[in-house]
């Protein structure tokens, strides 16, 4: 991770006198706060007052020297291995401090979360988070973002099935083609996809307009029932009404015919 250090110490909490001062530190010490505010640019009237919160935060120390306060810098390193250690001892304490007041959300809701990014983001978390079975309908274009969390998953044993309109080269996964009408394409975009994890949750995506793509993400029961039902039975109704061929007729009702012969062509939409 590239950028200047002074933006870096601004990220963990330094103000940018402090900072300014710090890094002055570590390159020419001891030396007065006359003398830090010559060489770092931190104005004379503020310079105590920056070096005096550089010493409380543990990052300089002060010396006597004939009668003469002058300052050093605790070690980078040094320095930098405490504060990640005081921080991971307080977000353990904090984890546990807000457990106790964190009620279980309730998840019968459908969420929705908005832009590619963050929709591709919450499929690699549920990928990774996936300890039995995944079943997946995506565009081939979607493929490469989740490829390395799809192997991971089989790597841990977790059975893959993917539903798409090509080839795809994934070792270890079940991969079903079926092609999609150009209607149905258009309509999908460069994302579409349906991910069902553990029979527990199910996340759809789409592209509402050009620029512009929204998911649905679910824990309740009967919606990821459903996602899942769709996956592993729907794309297969072209090849069962080929096999009844004039007969499916005779047990389709009219009213759903339409609905039927549209499945014919595209199956991983709507």
């Amino acid at each position: 991770m590239n950028g200047d250090p002074i933006d870096k110490l601004v990220k963990i909490g330094f103000s940018e006198y402090e900072a300014k001062a710090y890094l002055a530190l570590l390159k020419e010490s001891p030396i007065t706060g006359y003398q830090l505010s010559k060489l770092c640019g931190v104005p004379r009237s503020m310079i105590y007052e920056v070096l005096g919160k550089l010493t409380a935060r543990g990052a300089a120390m002060t010396l006597r020297e004939g009668g003469t306060t002058k300052y050093a810098p605790v070690p980078a390193v040094e320095f930098l291995d405490q504060l990640h250690r005081d921080h991971e001892e307080l977000i353990a304490s904090l984890k546990d401090d807000l457990a106790a007041l964190d009620s279980a959300p309730d998840l019968e809701y459908v969420w929705n979360i908005e832009g590619r990014e963050n929709i591709l983001a919450k499929a690699e978390e549920m990928i990774g988070q996936a300890e039995v079975r995944i079943y997946l309908a995506l565009l081939p274009a979607t493929f490469p973002d989740l490829r390395p969390l799809l192997e991971q998953a089989i790597g841990r044993g977790v059975r893959v099935v993917i539903y798409t309109t090509g080839d795809l080269d994934l070792p270890g996964a079940q991969v079903v083609v079926a092609p999609m009408s150009e209607e149905a394409l258009s309509q999908a975009g460069g994302l579409g996809l349906i991910l069902v994890i553990d029979g527990e949750e199910v996340l759809i995506g789409e592209w509402l307009t050009a620029t512009r793509a929204r998911a649905s993400w679910t824990s309740t029961p009967l919606l990821v029932f459903l996602a899942e039902h769709h996956l592993r039975t729907d794309l297969y109704l072209p090849q069962v009404l080929a096999l009844l061929g004039d007969r499916a007729r005779e047990v389709i009702h009219e009213e759903d015919w339409e609905l039927f012969a549209r499945a014919m062509e595209s199956h991983i939409s709507d």
